[in-house]
């Protein structure tokens, strides 16, 4: 059923952002905001966290990852009624409750007993703090008298991973009545200072948890439910800040404040034995004092939130979306879809792990925002390679050891990526940018990195099939071994070599370079496509198959994947399929590639969307390895994974299969889908949709905001949806 989505009663999504009108609680609906040093991830029902994003990380505030009972909530205490704007934590009935989440800002506008709340959150353009503004109306018809609390609860450590117990023991909390400020002041290690801050005087203070909760619950604390808070220093017990006002509001009046709250940069640690309170003057800037001192009162908060949401607007309102309606998809574009791109490469959606072949995606969706920065990721890229063409699988940028497992596909991104970046912002010149090696620190062009990885890449079996090493792009199929072969490792290949040989900015000068690596590229290009040929079993594109080192002791030679072969387990994989098409062997044999894109919507097509394999496993099958592990409709075992689907939706485009192309993008966004059964954000594209093994599970969405589909999404968008001037809204 296709669901009217603008005229659905419970949200709605427009050129502000995506609007909530009931307090969901199947799951928290997240935004990701960042502005380059600080990002802040926060719920529809307000839990959430925020980090510094320069490394190392310091996370500023805490977050339980299981309760939304953690993040920034304001209390409203009118009478003996508790409640909240954002309806958690007290979990407090409304009578109007409405959450927008922008890329710019977080805000709600909620109602009750005649109160209307709006609560907004965001960052400024810069720096580590974050500022909540509130306005509260009395709409009633009578004089009203109310409390209103703001809270957020601290953690300013790297990681979540100690107990915050354990944490409060070596951190003070500070009043400061001069500056209306609370400070917290971590003592081990390097010194770090969070601040919460406010122009507004309050009535009360608080910056012990334990005295807060007090006899109540976390979800509504004692000294809310009877103020005033009692001014107390944390004392070795986790740590927030809370400021209380008491509010007196004839008819029709409103009241706002405002508080910025986050890290604060220290200039020098504190001298021992000194006074922090007398020495904050010299241990933090001028500058960040009067920062905090103009964000604090309601107009300048109100101002620099005009000023933020003016940045994104024109970060994400681009004239090259062209015409495209006034519906649910062009607001997306508009708002969600650069936002996930930004959010994904550049902010705090990836933590501090990075995959080598996700950042080179994350270049490929950012490369038409942000030039600039994707050329920057490409260096950074770069720079996780070996001398001999191998990429490590994964990096911490907070240091410690790579993740060195050998994935084959790796090395073969780097020419994709630049190729992609070349082409869209029509400058071959990255092909020159230079970056160092991870065993070296001599510098070489870029050209020079894809072509080792390249060559490093191009090791054949007996198979006539790339070996996969650790493995391809599906992590999870580790069942064929080092030895083992895949049909997509030489189609992505092939693609990788087509692209070095039509980039204007690859071929500049470079034979001698192609000669030095005996890279013939017409000579591996045609073994590739043999190879590929081999695995064509009449119906689709077998998978993979299994080599003499399997790690799971599978029988050498057995085919992944296949149909009408001795021993085959007639299973079909979407990827081969796709992948013939999108690599450029289609044009060598149109008629075979015609064949496997019809079998893949054939058999992989579902009401969900397009399945990543069919039948799905049930048990352990030592062929596929981790991949059989999976409960089946999870991930990458028999689930709609929209990252491959998106690969799938490429190459029907390209193929000049439009219809199916079109049909197949609407099953990956989420816009036309029905909450209640994906239980996922309606805003933004998920890794993946339940396959539907067991059937109460279909449709169910996994891992919002953190999928490699938005790039893809954002290829299929520049290359053909946009240039074609192809609506999504039909049909």
């Amino acid at each position: 059923m296709k669901i009217d989505t603008n005229k659905h009663p419970e949200w709605k999504l427009d050129d502000e952002g995506f609007h909530l009108f009931i307090p969901q609680r199947v799951r928290p609906w997240y935004n990701y905001l960042s502005n380059g040093e600080g990002g802040l991830k926060i719920s529809h029902l307000g839990d959430g966290y925020s980090t510094t994003l320069k490394e190392p990380r310091i996370v500023v505030s805490n977050y339980d990852f299981w309760t939304p009972l953690k993040g920034r909530f304001v209390y409203i205490t009118d009478g003996g009624c508790v409640w909240n704007p954002s309806y958690h934590p007290s979990g407090t009935a409304l009578d109007t409750y409405h959450c927008i989440h922008s890329p710019w800002a977080t805000r709600w506008i909620s109602e009750k007993n005649g109160i209307q709340v709006e609560q907004t959150v965001f960052l400024p353009r810069e720096g580590t703090l974050e500022v909540l503004l509130v306005t509260v109306h009395n709409r009633s018809q009578k004089n009203r008298c109310l409390y209103v609390t703001a809270v957020q609860e601290f953690l300013l450590y790297n990681s979540f991973g100690v107990d915050p117990v354990y944490y409060s023991w070596f951190t003070d909390t500070l009043w400061d009545p001069e500056r209306n400020s609370i400070w917290l002041k971590k003592n081990v290690g390097a010194q770090v200072v969070g601040v919460y801050h406010t122009g507004t005087a309050p009535r009360s203070w608080q910056g012990s948890l334990k005295r807060l909760i007090g006899e109540g619950t976390a979800g509504v604390p004692q000294e809310i439910q009877t103020p005033p808070l009692s001014g107390s220093m944390s004392g070795g017990d986790p740590y927030v800040g809370a400021f209380q006002w008491f509010m007196e509001l004839v008819p029709g009046e409103s009241k706002t404040i405002a508080v910025v709250s986050g890290l604060a940069p220290i200039t020098k640690n504190s001298m021992v034995g000194g006074s922090f309170l007398t020495e904050i003057p010299t241990l933090l800037s001028p500058e960040f004092l009067q920062k905090i001192n103009h964000l604090g009162t309601p107009q300048g908060a109100q101002e620099e939130l005009d000023r933020v949401r003016d940045l994104w607007q024109r970060r994400l309102f681009r004239d090259w979306y062209g015409s495209t309606g006034s519906g649910l998809f062009s607001s997306w574009l508009k708002t969600f879809f650069g936002a996930q791109v930004y959010q994904q490469s550049t902010g705090m959606v990836r933590s501090t792990f990075r995959g080598f072949r996700d950042v080179a995606q994350d270049v490929m969706g950012l490369c038409r925002f942000e030039p600039e920065k994707a050329r920057n990721l490409l260096v950074d890229l770069c720079s996780h390679q070996y001398l001999s063409g191998r990429c490590v699988r994964q990096w911490n940028t907070e240091g410690g050891a790579p993740d060195e497992r050998d994935f084959r596909d790796l090395p073969l991104w780097i020419p994709v990526a630049l190729a992609t970046y070349e082409r869209i912002c029509q400058d071959p010149s990255i092909w020159e940018e230079r970056a160092p090696y991870l065993d070296s620190p001599q510098t070489e062009t870029l050209r020079h990195h894809a072509i080792r990885g390249i060559t490093y890449a191009l090791q054949y079996g007996t198979h006539g099939l790339i070996l996969m090493g650790a493995g391809d792009w599906n992590d999870a199929l580790s069942g064929p071994g080092p030895q083992g072969g895949s049909t997509f490792l030489n189609m992505f290949a092939y693609w990788a070599l087509s692209l070095l040989e039509t980039s204007p900015g690859a071929q500049r000068g470079e034979t001698e370079l192609y000669h030095r690596y005996s890279l013939s590229l017409k000579e591996h290009k045609e073994r590739l496509y043999e190879g590929v040929l081999r695995y064509w079993n009449g119906s689709w594109f077998d998978r993979a198959v299994v080599g003499s080192d399997s790690p799971t002791g599978a029988a050498p030679g057995t085919i992944v994947g296949t149909t009408n072969r001795e021993g085959g387990d007639n299973r079909i994989f979407l990827l081969p399929q796709a992948w013939f098409t999108i690599s450029g062997m289609a044009e060598r044999n149109p008629e075979i590639a015609r064949q496997a894109l019809t079998t893949m919507l054939r058999e992989l097509e579902t009401e969900v969307g397009l399945l990543k394999c069919k039948p799905g496993y049930t048990s352990w099958d030592p062929a596929a390895g981790n991949l059989s592990s999976l409960s089946p409709g999870m991930a990458e075992n028999f689930a709609v994974y929209n990252h491959a689907a998106a690969f799938a939706v490429y190459a029907l485009f390209k193929a000049g299969m439009t219809d199916d192309a079109l049909r197949i993008f609407r099953k990956i966004l989420p816009l036309y889908k029905d909450w209640r059964k994906t239980r996922a954000e309606p805003y933004v594209l998920v890794n993946f949709y339940n396959g539907g093994y067991y059937p109460e599970r279909a449709g169910e969405g996994g891992i919002p905001w953190l999928t490699g589909t938005v790039n893809w999404v954002a290829l299929c968008l520049w290359d053909y949806l946009l240039p074609l001037g192809l609506s999504v809204e039909e049909g």
